[in-house]
C-alpha cells in the first residue's frame, strides 16, 4: 500500500461528485448480484469481484470527498488515513485483496477456494461497512 499524500501527481482534487458516487453504488448492487450466481468453482473470479466492490466503494466516498485517484495504492491508502474506523488488520486485507486482484489480472495466478474460505466473512464485512459508510455520507 502507497501512503496518501495529496501532493502526489496520481491525486486530483475535485468538486464533490455524489452522482458518480450514487452510479458506483447501483454498480457495486449488479456486482454483488452476480457474485451471489457463482460457485466455489469460480472463487477467482469471486476474490477478483469481492476486490473490485472494495476498489469502487472506496472510490464512491473518495468522489464524494472530493479527490480522484487511478492509483488502486493510493485508494487503500486514502481509505487508511482518513477512515480510522477500519483497522490496520482490515487495511491489510484490502491490501492483500488488492495485490491478489493484480496477480490473477497480470499472472494469472489461480486462487484456491481455502483462501476465500478464510477471509470470505472478513472480506463481506469491509464491503458491507463501507457500503453504510457511503451511504451515510450521502444522506
Amino acid at each position: 500500500m502507497q501512503e496518501w499524500d495529496e501532493s502526489s501527481d496520481q491525486i486530483s482534487k475535485i468538486s464533490s461528485d455524489l452522482e458518480k458516487a450514487k452510479s458506483l453504488l447501483q454498480l457495486v448492487e449488479l456486482r454483488e448480484k452476480d457474485l451471489k450466481t457463482k460457485t466455489e468453482e469460480f472463487t477467482t473470479l469471486i476474490v477478483e469481484g469481492y476486490y473490485e466492490l472494495i476498489k469502487e466503494l472506496i472510490t464512491a466516498i473518495m468522489s464524494i470527498d472530493g479527490y480522484k485517484t487511478l492509483s488502486h495504492e493510493l485508494l487503500v491508502g486514502y481509505l487508511a488515513k482518513f477512515y480510522k474506523e477500519f483497522p490496520a488488520s482490515e487495511i491489510a486485507l484490502i491490501d492483500q485483496l488488492r495485490k491478489t486482484r493484480n496477480d490473477i489480472a497480470y499472472k494469472g495466478i489461480i486462487i484456491q477456494s481455502e483462501y476465500l474460505n478464510r477471509n470470505k466473512d472478513n472480506i463481506l464485512a469491509i464491503i458491507l461497512k463501507l457500503k453504510h459508510l457511503t451511504l451515510k455520507k450521502l444522506k
